[in-house]
């Protein structure tokens, strides 16, 4: 019978033994999901992480490499070239290296002036090496823009007044004042006062660039360059024409009257006019970095016996290059000596002989003209806004064009007249001067259409800035991506303005 009674505490036993041998295994399998997820955990953290600096790399390398960008003839970037080179340098920096860690492509984006680069590498696993996974290949691809300088005023072979060709009739010269001349008078970046009182803080030296652009490809690459200045001596501000485009007296090296001596030349008291052309470098968005000269030549004042004098009314060379090769040579231009002059100027691009040919001249960032026709109306082109500048603003602004004692007006069209601008927005605002600087906006309302009236110095010591929304689908081709500005003066009058030219934002960025 005693036995008989023991039997469920054995039953009991063991049934509380098997329950126990479950629950060992149901926490080694727990273990096991946990151990997993917990690799997963750490190695997906792992490879979000190599992910993120494949990306940084692929990012930096495309900023670095598209300053180089484009390269001649639009050409894809390969090994050995200025973005290939720099891509790979900054993607071994973040310590990724093509051939060895990684693998790093650069290639030209949707257009010439973007950089593509690719960055693939493989990433070890930590805890997933348990489930025979020991690697994972990462690639990352970043693509950078840089936004090509504007081209103002021209893409023909020459720029300003041509007197010797009726074709070539545009009723304006380039200009650069002297360095006494006041900032109100015309000139925002050359002189170094404002209005002969305070420093004119806008002032630079070199006050201006142009560009002569070889196209690759075109019938002037290889041909032999001459890049000539039509009246390149320096003059007083008299006024002139067509026949006589600077005039002036004979001592025109000073302002006022002078002995003439060669003392009162060398104290400072003249102004001279230097052009410097480099040559073609491997940032061709960016002509301040130019350091390679070809050459240099001044003009000194006309009468000036003490100096060779050359050029006065006539065409010289100030550059002469053999073969020349493709690309952007920018041409800097300064003027030396505390005078009050104006020295207006043409330049143009002669190719073996022949001064209509397929090159290019046009301003960089900024133009200063001399309309010196009185009552004269030029229509000329003031910036090529190609499709690349989609979905961007651009910014043309004019510095004190109403001195004139005149009305005016100024029109921006496209070549075939319509206005607005391919369906462009456009507002006008003035920034106000006081000293040499600017001290704030307004809003103006007499722009209408991308058009403005304006009376005499309504805008004196004033900078007025046209701007232009771009939409995202703006297109153009060939010459209709030029905007045009038909400036009309009335009186018996003639005017000095500085037009700059710019698209509003990053010029350097990374395309999404």
């Amino acid at each position: 019978m005693k036995l008989i009674k023991r039997m469920p505490l054995i039953r009991r036993f063991y049934q509380d033994d098997n329950e126990s041998g479950i629950v060992l295994v149901l926490t080694a399998l727990v273990m096991v999901i946990l151990m997993g997820m917990a690799a997963y955990a750490v190695d997906l953290g792992w490879l979000y992480y190599s992910q993120l600096n494949t990306r940084k790399a692929a990012e930096a390398a495309a900023l670095a490499g598209v300053v180089h960008m484009p390269l001649p003839s639009c050409a894809d970037p390969v090994s050995g070239t200025d973005p290939y080179v720099a891509a790979l340098d900054l993607t071994s920096r973040h310590g990724y290296n093509h051939g060895a860690n990684a693998t790093v492509t650069p290639t030209m984006g949707a257009n010439c002036n973007q950089l593509t680069v690719n960055v693939t590498s493989s990433v070890g696993t930590f805890f997933m090496r348990v489930f025979g996974r020991n690697s994972f290949v990462i690639s990352e691809t970043a693509t950078a823009e840089q936004l090509p300088p504007l081209k103002i005023g021209s893409d023909e072979s020459y720029l300003g007044e041509d007197p010797d060709d009726p074709t070539r009739d545009r009723d304006f010269f380039l200009a650069i004042s002297g360095r006494d001349r006041g900032k109100g008078q015309g000139d925002a970046y050359a002189s170094l006062f404002y209005n002969g009182g305070g420093a004119n803080a806008e002032h630079r030296h070199p006050s201006y660039w142009y560009a002569v652009e070889i196209v690759p490809g075109s019938a002037s690459e290889g041909g032999n360059l001459q890049i000539q200045v039509y009246d390149g001596v320096t003059h007083d501000a008299n006024g002139n024409d067509d026949s006589t485009p600077q005039g002036g007296p004979t001592n025109d090296w000073q302002s006022g009257a002078g002995s003439g001596s060669p003392s009162a030349r060398e104290d400072g008291s003249e102004t001279v006019t230097t052009f410097r052309v480099y040559a073609p470098d491997t940032t061709p968005s960016n002509w301040l970095d130019n350091s390679t000269l070809l050459c240099t030549k001044s003009y000194h004042g006309l009468g000036d016996t003490l100096y060779e004098v050359v050029a006065e009314n006539a065409w010289d060379t100030i550059c002469a290059r053999p073969g020349v090769g493709a690309g952007i040579y920018v041409i800097e231009i300064s003027t030396t000596g505390n005078t009050n002059v104006i020295n207006g100027f043409s330049m143009r691009n002669v190719v073996d002989g022949n001064s209509h040919n397929d090159s290019q001249i046009y301003g960089l960032g900024a133009m200063s003209l001399w309309q010196f026709d009185t009552g004269s109306n030029p229509v000329f082109k003031i910036a090529r806004l190609d499709e690349v500048y989609a979905g961007s603003e651009l910014i043309i602004s004019l510095w004190d064009i109403s001195d004139i004692g005149s009305n005016a007006s100024i029109q921006f069209n496209n070549p075939n007249g319509a206005a607005p601008i391919n369906n462009l927005d456009c507002t006008v605002q003035t920034r106000n001067q006081s000293g040499g600087g600017a001290t704030g906006y307004g809003s103006d309302s007499g722009g209408s259409n991308c058009r403005l009236n304006f009376t005499s110095s309504q805008y004196n010591n004033e900078w007025l800035d046209f701007k232009f929304d771009v939409p995202g689908d703006y297109t153009c081709s060939g010459d209709e991506c030029w905007i045009h500005v038909s400036y009309a003066v009335g009186g018996s009058i003639t005017d000095r303005t500085v037009w700059t030219a710019q698209v509003n934002g990053q010029p350097i960025h990374l395309v999404p």
